[in-house]
């Protein structure tokens, strides 16, 4: 091998840990706590209080976060 094709093998190693770090951040901590936010002021909007919008908020997190860390689970 030369050592052009050493360092191409390289970089795309280090794209590969690159884009898998991204989209575990992004699908296991981004997306829940997105859909997290959306329910709490959803329904603080509904006037549903403080401690109930914070308990669903918490609680679709949670969800969601188990929901994606099974999907993504191989």
């Amino acid at each position: 091998m030369s050592d052009e094709a050493i360092q191409r093998v390289q970089d795309a190693e280090e794209h590969r840990r690159s884009y898998d770090g991204i989209m575990t951040a992004s699908t296991e901590i981004g997306v829940p706590f997105t859909m997290a936010l959306a329910v709490f002021f959803t329904s603080l909007v509904m006037a549903n209080g403080i401690w109930l919008s914070l308990f669903a908020g918490v609680a679709t997190y949670v969800f969601a976060h188990l929901v994606v860390k099974t999907f993504f689970s191989h």
